[in-house]
């Protein structure tokens, strides 16, 4: 359900969260994202980094940085597993009542954790908006697929909300029992189907908190072929599914 953003809040303590930024050959960029984590004013518990099996130098460069920082951790997987079991690992190893997942070629803006979790006593998911950063150049205008609107109408359109510009109650992802790893893209859409199918509360922030980036690596073959067939799973979901029956 979607729940309107109350202007009159009474301000309280922020919630303690952790961060799990999944990696699978970024070991050029993952740095940058947990730099972004670590500089929030609002400082993480813990920055869970997990390598997924990655044949570049990521493993080594995840070490590196979880030697260098006292809450920081490194899991490093034998293979290759996609992006929904690196965030299951990720998670099974967070234990604060919040958890972000931050892709490992993005970055957090200064405030973004302050800003998603301002309002967090009254949602479960907290989404804000995002700016895409095309090969290094200028951030572009800051938008969020989803208006705020009824989240079951918005996620019966398409994938409208990324991990990076979110973040959830990790009682939220273990009730659903996280991400599902026979996705290997639309992972974060069924997530979200599953979790506002559940009863998660939503909650959309106005303000750009993440940079969205396209840099060099790896992509899924044949990945706009797999992307319709996953796109479909989703949709046969019976939350969506009754919503797009004809009347």
């Amino acid at each position: 359900m979607y729940l309107p953003a109350d202007d009159h809040r009474i301000d309280l303590p922020l919630p303690a969260y952790d961060v799990v930024i999944p990696c699978y050959n970024r070991a050029h960029v993952v740095a940058d994202a947990l730099e972004s984590v670590l500089a929030q004013e609002h400082a993480p518990t813990r920055v869970v980094l997990v390598d997924d099996g990655s044949r570049d130098d990521s493993a080594r460069v995840i070490r590196r940085l979880a030697d260098a920082h006292a809450n920081v951790e490194a899991a490093v997987l034998p293979r290759n597993g996609g992006a929904s079991n690196a965030r299951n690992v990720g998670v099974s190893i967070c234990r604060a009542p919040w958890v972000a997942f931050l892709d490992s070629d993005d970055v957090w803006l200064p405030g973004a954790a302050r800003a998603l979790l301002e309002r967090a006593e009254a949602y479960d998911i907290l989404v804000g908006f995002f700016a895409r950063v095309e090969d290094g150049g200028t951030p572009g205008v800051p938008e969020c697929g989803w208006f705020g609107d009824d989240i079951r109408y918005a996620l019966s359109t398409g994938g409208v909300i990324g991990p990076s510009w979110s973040i959830v109650r990790r009682a939220t992802v273990t009730d659903v029992d996280g991400f599902d790893p026979s996705f290997h893209n639309c992972n974060d859409w069924d997530f979200y189907t599953r979790a506002a199918a559940a009863g998660a509360r939503f909650g959309r922030i106005e303000r750009c908190v993440a940079l969205y980036r396209t840099v060099a690596g790896s992509r899924l073959v044949n990945d706009s072929a797999i992307g319709a067939i996953n796109a479909q799973r989703v949709l046969s979901h019976p939350y969506l599914a009754d919503l797009l029956e004809p009347a």
